[in-house]
């Protein structure tokens, strides 16, 4: 878990939580099985049920190695990186939701609001996210946006 006060220079890095990750991946494993469950595939399997079943576990365990180790939200000196790289001087402000955060944008002279999900989080880090953005990013948006 991050420190919930940020040096200056430091980035505070967040990754998907693990029992989440493998929840996600044993689901992609054993996706397959509804075919059985629905009726659609007759019991005993044959040859090409068991090439669908290599080929989902192949996909599962793709999608966990590529999350593993992977971070998921990145907020540092320049901005916050969340899929999408967002740059601190259009920020203004980050508003916490049950298991996101919402982020007003100030782009192009319009205000926009981004809801950036944290599903993909802990309990413990998302609730260290909401802190850390909503700390950092409580500025006032200029009446005049287009200035």
């Amino acid at each position: 878990m991050n420190d919930v006060i940020e040096p200056a220079g430091e980035a505070h890095v967040f990754y998907s939580s693990k029992p989440r990750l493998i929840h996600m991946t044993v689901n992609i494993a054993i996706a397959p099985i509804l075919l059985y469950l629905l009726g659609a595939w007759s019991l005993p399997p044959e040859l090409p049920h068991y090439i669908v079943f290599a080929m989902t576990f192949l996909m599962a365990l793709h999608y966990a190695r590529q999350r593993w180790n992977a971070p998921r939200l990145v907020l540092d000196a320049s901005g916050l990186t969340c899929g999408k790289f967002y740059p601190a001087e259009y920020i203004y402000r980050a508003v916490p939701s049950p298991r996101s955060i919402t982020l007003t944008l100030l782009t192009e002279g319009q205000v926009k609001n981004k809801v950036v999900s944290l599903g993909w989080a802990s309990r413990e880090d998302c609730q260290v996210i909401q802190q850390l953005l909503g700390a950092r990013f409580q500025r006032e948006i200029p009446e005049d946006p287009s200035s």
